[in-house]
């Protein structure tokens, strides 16, 4: 069985509550392929650096599993006819993280906290310039 990590965007109008559901829907696809799932991670509500198919924003899932690698079409194939799943993608992950499973789903990243109270406008004293004519 080789393990794999996929990435489910769900679209902008799923509500909150039924969130899980479709992440049982998802992870109950692979056991009825025969796959185990190893690691599941709400990632939350995302929006997109650009527009698709006139949506704005979506709700990540990512999901850790191992599975017989000839299962992957049939799983893809179900996927696809899934109308509340926006984008799928699903990756084999190398051998060497296999071991740390709940880490290669996607870390959270911390608050930008070291910024302090400087905003993009301000340069401070760094790009003074002389001003004698």
């Amino acid at each position: 069985m080789n393990t794999y990590e996929g990435l489910f965007i769900f679209g902008e109008s799923v509500k909150d509550d039924r969130i899980k559901d479709l992440g049982a829907a998802v992870t109950g696809e692979i056991q009825k392929s025969g796959g185990t799932v190893l690691h599941t991670r709400d990632m939350g509500r995302r929006s997109f650096a650009r527009t698709m198919q006139k949506t704005e924003s979506g709700v990540y899932l990512a999901v850790v599993f191992q599975v017989a690698g000839d299962k992957i079409a049939a799983l893809n194939a179900r996927y696809k006819l899934n109308d509340e799943i926006f984008r799928f993608q699903i990756a084999k992950l190398d051998e060497k993280f296999v071991n740390s499973v709940p880490s290669t789903a996607a870390p959270e990243r911390p608050e930008r906290s070291d910024r302090g109270d400087r905003d993009r406008g301000d340069r401070g004293d760094r790009y003074q310039r002389d001003r004698s004519y």
